[in-house]
């Protein structure tokens, strides 16, 4: 028996070695943001102190729209304190034309509270977020969380730099909402921007890229139909 749980452990310990190992190489594709333009600091002041008042499971209605530098500043500004356990925040909002880089103003957002290593969307948060995508016309989503900071970060930090490194669940989740964004656009013609972000030791990047393994299947199936 303690071969075999020692076997497991070691593997376990691999797997999670090269997800980290993988993670870490696609992040040269996503730069991290080190500092956010043309701030409307009064306003993103007023979201993250909205943020440390509200409840699990609650949403936050902005007494003006705020644009998309602002709002994700104020989440930043919240997620960057030294938390001990995971948020998830979604805003909601609208671009100003159809591509993804227009400008965009928002009108509030929804927040879950989860557990040291995990955060969940609630019935809730999904439940808006599909009415708010159907009914706005070039819909803007921002979805944010944060990694407390542990023991094992802290000591590889000491080795390499440890900038936001989101995990292989981060990057899938993230996949699938673009994935199913893109499917609506096809079908519909309306383009809904689904932008993820991770804040980790106060700093943050956008999510990209999808789990290595999955681009690794995209390319061969792609291999496969030019054959």
């Amino acid at each position: 028996m303690a071969l075999a749980n020692n076997g497991d452990f070691s593997s376990r310990w691999k797997e999670w070695l090269n997800q980290i190992i993988s993670s870490k190489l696609l992040t040269i594709f996503e730069p991290e943001k080190e500092f956010i333009p043309g701030v409307r600091i009064g306003q993103a002041r007023y979201i993250s102190t909205q943020l440390v008042k509200a409840s699990d499971d609650s949403f936050i209605h902005f007494p003006n729209e705020y644009g998309r530098h602002t709002t994700l500043s104020g989440v930043w500004m919240f997620l960057e304190k030294d938390h001990k356990k995971e948020y998830l925040i979604t805003a909601f909002g609208q671009r100003k034309g159809k591509g993804v880089d227009r400008p965009a103003r928002f009108d509030g957002l929804h927040v879950s509270h989860g557990a040291k290593h995990s955060v969940q969307f609630s019935p809730r948060n999904l439940d808006y977020l599909q009415k708010h995508i159907d009914r706005v016309i070039n819909a803007e989503v921002l979805i944010c969380h944060n990694h407390p900071q542990n023991i094992v970060s802290d000591l590889l930090s000491e080795i390499i730099d440890w900038n936001p490194l989101p995990s292989n669940t981060d990057r899938e989740t993230s996949y699938q909402f673009k994935y199913n964004a893109l499917v609506r656009w096809l079908a519909s013609g309306n383009f809904q921007s689904m932008r993820f972000y991770l804040v980790e030791a106060g700093r943050l990047r956008e999510i990209l890229l999808p789990p290595a393994d999955r681009i690794v299947r995209m390319l061969k199936e792609i291999v496969t139909w030019n054959k």
